[in-house]
């Protein structure tokens, strides 16, 4: 969750800077590059919150046939 945070304050950082003036080539494709890797980091927090969220099974005495 950190990344994913630190991640789209420097997509905000790069976006209100862009706002002000252009942003240099390396700017650019960083920008690019947190706009095609957040919604992945994203995606993969949401499954991986989802599946701590499942209830495990519970797990039935076994009977021994006689």
């Amino acid at each position: 969750m950190n990344q994913i945070h630190n991640m789209a304050n420097e997509r905000h950082m790069l976006y209100r800077q862009a706002a002000r003036q252009s942003l240099t080539a390396e700017q650019t494709r960083r920008l690019h590059e947190l706009n095609g890797q957040l919604p992945l980091l994203w995606d993969r927090y949401r499954r991986e919150y989802a599946a701590r969220q499942r209830p495990q099974p519970i797990e039935m005495p076994r009977r021994i046939a006689a």
